[in-house]
């Protein structure tokens, strides 16, 4: 891996002052050196041209992120609960790596910021999967409930065997195997 730029390696304060104006599209290549010497520091007209091709490709992707996000996100809130959903929290992850990973320099807040997004992914994530758990197992304890009391009421009102394979198949989704008797 090569050096870091001269741009990248200024004071933060100087750099976030050149990364402001470069966001705001209003800086030529000779009024960033002009704001670099204003601040007191000293860089090339060449690196500061590189550094802002670099910073606008950046920018660019990122921009070209944030429109593929917001059609993930219409397709999320058509179906939250769908493959849609588990796939955006694992793009946004991987979305928020690569942009470190891309990074000169990782500023600590930005770190952070990030750990407590995905921790906050993998909790939702977590929070989902134990609801649906849950709402599966009420849902399956509620069918018990009823195939008993089915049975129950067809014991004491003597279904014919027919009817009582009927309601299991229903139910159940169960087919009662052929008797010996019916064979023969």
């Amino acid at each position: 891996m090569g050096r870091r730029s001269a741009v990248a390696r200024l004071d933060p304060r100087i750099r976030a002052a050149v990364d402001a104006a470069l966001r705001e599209g209003r800086a030529t290549i000779d009024e960033l050196v002009a704001l670099i010497q204003a601040h007191g520091a000293s860089v090339s007209r060449s690196a500061v041209g590189r550094y802002r091709q670099r910073f606008e490709a950046s920018l660019a992707r990122y921009r070209e992120a944030q429109e593929v996000a917001g059609q993930w996100v219409a397709a999320f809130r058509a179906d939250p609960d769908g493959d849609v959903g588990r796939l955006l929290a694992e793009m946004l992850k991987t979305l928020a790596f690569a942009s470190m990973a891309e990074r000169e320099s990782a500023d600590p807040r930005d770190i952070h910021f990030l750990a407590r997004a995905i921790r906050d992914l993998a909790s939702s994530d977590q929070v989902k999967a134990r609801l649906e758990a849950e709402l599966r197992a009420a849902a399956q304890r509620r069918a018990e409930a009823a195939v008993a009391a089915i049975e129950a009421e067809a014991e004491t009102r003597r279904l014919s065997p027919e009817v009582l394979a009927h309601i299991r198949q229903q139910i159940y989704g169960i087919v009662d195997p052929p008797r010996a008797e019916a064979a023969a």
